[in-house]
């Protein structure tokens, strides 16, 4: 499974149209804060990989980055941004840079390769 967050809903959307493409199960989520409410939660299921962007109102894609790998240190993410200059802030956690616009090709390497790390 794989979660995607990230408060523009065009971005969901086509994330969510590639994933099905590439056969992916995937559940979006559009505001931040109510994931790491929902991953602190009873119901909370933990995906193998988060996509996000770095740049999200209340909190950003390292702050959730770091919130959700202390609860749950199994979770990958792949981090999107469309902004060139980007600090590898949390070289801690399993994670993968992509710049938007990605390409299809790109995209599921990076999943194939985080999937495939233990």
């Amino acid at each position: 499974m794989i979660h995607i967050i990230d408060d523009d809903l065009h971005i969901l959307s086509m994330l969510t149209d590639i994933m099905e493409l590439l056969k992916r199960p995937v559940a979006t989520f559009s505001c931040p804060s109510s994931y790491c409410e929902y991953a602190n939660s009873n119901h909370y299921t933990p995906p193998n990989i988060i996509i996000t962007d770095v740049k999200m109102p209340e909190i950003s894609g390292y702050q959730l980055m770091e919130k959700i790998s202390k609860a749950h240190k199994e979770i990958k993410f792949i981090v999107m941004t469309g902004y060139q200059e980007v600090a590898d802030k949390s070289s801690d956690y399993p994670h993968v840079f992509i710049r938007k616009p990605f390409n299809l090709e790109n995209l599921d390497a990076q999943i194939q390769r985080l999937m495939s790390t233990t």
